[in-house]
């Protein structure tokens, strides 16, 4: 086996480069192609899966479709994001929103004590992406911290509740400092 020389090398990747680019070019002027197919007739979208059956699975055509109306990025439907979750919340943004996370913009990210940091998408945790995509839109900083305060209040109202006591064996075991109501009193003797 021969190791490739340098510029050999550099030779094979922009090769490689403008053919994947050709490539992605192609993907999106196909799907264009199919989207004016389908204003034209609805029922296309049938003439091109039977045309297509033998190299095409009959799921790609909706993704050929969110492409050629700039719905979906074409890097979205390439694997451009390894994480599943975070290509998820991405596909959601509207299609300019998209591009500018496959630009590589830095987004203002809220953390904590107020102070807020840029953070590119790509390079994003699954957490962070939750934090800045809401929906169709990415959100700025009040929106986040709206967003923030709400997931805290849900997490809060999610947490079991904690009783100032403990029943065991028939005898109740009190926390310190307790201090009970009438009704909590009633509550607990029930539960006896």
């Amino acid at each position: 086996m021969s190791l490739l020389t340098t510029d050999s090398l550099e030779t094979k990747i922009d090769q490689f480069r403008e053919a994947i680019t050709a490539g992605v070019d192609g993907i999106v002027r196909a799907s264009e192609i199919y989207v004016e197919a389908l204003d034209e007739d609805a029922a296309n979208f049938l003439r091109f899966q039977e045309a297509f059956d033998d190299i095409l699975p009959k799921s790609a055509w909706q993704q050929f479709e969110a492409v050629g109306r700039k719905w979906l990025h074409p890097k979205l439907i390439l694997g451009g994001m390894a994480d599943r979750r975070k290509a998820n919340k991405i596909k959601l943004l509207t299609y300019n929103s998209q591009e500018r996370v496959f630009d590589k913009e830095r987004f203002a990210l809220l953390v904590a004590g107020g102070d807020s940091i840029q953070v590119d998408m790509m390079e994003a945790t699954h957490e962070q992406v939750n934090q800045l995509c809401g929906g169709k839109s990415i959100r700025n900083l009040s929106e986040q911290k709206a967003w923030l305060e709400a997931k805290a209040l849900r997490e809060e109202n999610d947490k079991p509740e904690t009783l100032p006591y403990v029943i065991e064996g028939g005898k109740v075991i009190f926390k310190r400092g307790v201090t009970l109501t009438r009704a909590e009193i009633k509550r607990l003797l029930q539960e006896m």
